[in-house]
């Protein structure tokens, strides 16, 4: 299932949320990481698609992948 790339991102970076009542705060945010991504047209508009590259490990073929390199970081 291809997901919005919007929402590829969203879910990456709640997942590297810290734990609540942790007491931990994160500053900032280094991820490199493989994403296939395609285009598509939903409801007349152009979307991007994106997902992590499970599929190239569980059918044995490798789809093209694009590095992904974001950098999130609180501004003072």
């Amino acid at each position: 299932m291809k997901t919005a790339f919007a929402d590829t991102l969203l879910q990456l970076f709640e997942g590297l949320a810290p734990p609540p009542g942790s007491g931990l705060v994160v500053t900032a945010l280094d991820v490199e990481m493989p994403l296939e991504v395609s285009a598509a047209v939903q409801r007349g508009e152009l979307v991007f698609l994106a997902q992590a590259p499970h599929s190239r490990w569980q059918a044995g073929f490798l789809p093209p992948l694009q590095r992904t390199r974001l950098r999130l970081a609180l501004e003072e």
